[in-house]
């Protein structure tokens, strides 16, 4: 999996990914991250699978930390959303905890997580 385009806005990070199951990952930054906001922030007309990460909002242990969508034509599939887990050393899970930690620190410190939990993101631990 790579990485292409890395491109912060407000309320998320977006990652255009290449070689995965998904297209793109996207890192709600905050606890006022909506869903419906990620298709303001999609090329017009995209179509592809998206993993979006709540971590900052719901923490690292909870079962709907990170949710799959599926985006035709500009517009979010409802029938399409699900929760996924991830394990511990996936590299998706990976990839966004070090998205986060260098790309949006500021986050990273207003988010639900434990001071240990934080120090361990900002060490390359995985949570």
């Amino acid at each position: 999996m790579h990485t292409t385009t890395i491109i912060p806005t407000q309320d998320f990070i977006i990652v255009d990914l290449s070689d995965s199951h998904y297209d793109k990952l996207v890192i709600g930054r905050h606890s006022e991250s909506r869903i419906g906001g990620i298709k303001h922030h999609m090329p017009e007309g995209f179509t592809g699978r998206i993993i979006i990460d709540w971590m900052t909002s719901v923490g690292t242990k909870n079962n709907e930390r990170f949710l799959e969508l599926q985006i035709v034509g500009g517009e979010i599939d409802p029938d399409s959303l699900s929760y996924v887990k991830l394990k511990l050393k996936d590299d998706l899970r990976i990839l966004c905890n070090r998205t986060l930690v260098h790309h949006s620190s500021d986050s990273l410190e207003a988010s639900v997580l434990t001071i240990i939990e934080k120090k361990m993101l900002r060490k390359g631990l995985s949570m």
